[in-house]
């Protein structure tokens, strides 16, 4: 995101503190990105994720938050939007660390998605490139996050 459309999504919502900027995926199976900013810029959050319709699965590349964010359900508000492009889909991640596998758990609990870790995705997924599509704003995970507690 130019930071001429920055400022200008910052004067369009002067009351929007934290802003989820998705970048969706323009081929079959490629890469969507969600990134979480606060007004001053400051990358909160990220989640990579891809999604073949054709093999019904998906997987989680890679999910991140800042630790002062963790706990807090924003991790959990990022999976849960992945998850509705794909809801009963076969789900996999990237290797897990030690938090993250006890994220994914917790998220297979509360989800029923199962998250294999490292297991072999499909070659549409295996094959997708990464390409550059505008950015957008998710309102519904804006709205959504309206529930989140404060990060400042």
């Amino acid at each position: 995101m130019s930071e001429t459309e920055w400022r200008w999504l910052r004067l369009r919502h002067p009351r929007t503190h934290r802003f989820f900027i998705h970048w969706p995926n323009d081929t079959p199976a490629g890469h969507q990105n969600i990134r979480v900013y606060d007004r001053e810029g400051i990358d909160w959050a990220r989640l990579v994720w891809k999604v073949c319709h054709e093999c019904q699965r998906g997987v989680i590349s890679k999910i991140s938050l800042t630790p002062s964010v963790q706990r807090q359900g924003l991790g959990t508000l990022l999976i849960e939007r992945a998850l509705l492009d794909g809801p009963d889909y076969q789900w996999t991640t990237s290797p897990q660390s030690p938090d993250g596998k006890s994220f994914f758990e917790a998220m297979a609990i509360r989800t029923g998605a199962r998250f294999t870790a490292g297991a072999k995705t499909c070659e549409h997924i295996s094959d997708a490139r990464t390409s550059r599509t505008a950015p957008v704003l998710d309102r519904r995970l804006q709205r959504a996050a309206s529930v989140l507690p404060s990060w400042q």
